[in-house]
């Protein structure tokens, strides 16, 4: 048996690593755990992942917010970090939200929730060398982000 309290945690850290925003991430709990409580008395997080992944990808179709970014692309180019006072924590969420949302996605999945490629695959329905692929980005990118701001802070 799962403990109800981790478990709508967890899935509210999922649901805000999809779409980065709080008042959706909750609307999204909220559906994914309505729509898991037909099944289960308390789901599991990877049953309740599945049902917000689910309702994020419809949100996301339904309102045809498409964004096409250049796999080559510089993350500086693109804003200027945080000041020079800002905390780490605001630096790695200036990072993050540089990543596009599946990058965002599956990090959060292996980093925050110690899902493995393959099981990150089963759940997103994707295979696990795009996982592993996605992944490497996502850690480089990030990587790469704060090294530049670094440089930007120090210089």
């Amino acid at each position: 048996m799962h403990d109800p309290d981790q478990t709508w945690r967890r899935g509210y850290r999922y649901a805000l690593a999809l779409c980065g925003v709080p008042a959706e991430a909750e609307d999204l709990l909220h559906d994914g755990w309505a729509a898991s409580l037909r099944h289960h008395d308390v789901p599991p997080p990877p049953y309740l992942f599945r049902a917000i992944r689910s309702r994020w990808i419809d949100r996301h179709r339904r309102s045809q917010v498409v964004e096409m970014q250049p796999m080559d692309r510089e993350p500086a180019s693109e804003a200027r970090g945080p000041a020079l006072q800002a905390s780490d924590r605001e630096r790695v969420a200036w990072a993050l939200s540089l990543l596009r949302p599946d990058e965002r996605e599956v990090l959060f999945l292996a980093a925050v929730e110690g899902y493995t490629a393959q099981e990150i695959g089963e759940m997103t329905e994707r295979p696990r060398g795009t996982v592993l692929s996605l992944l490497h980005r996502a850690r480089q990118r990030v990587r790469n982000t704060l090294e530049l701001d670094a440089q930007e802070v120090v210089g």
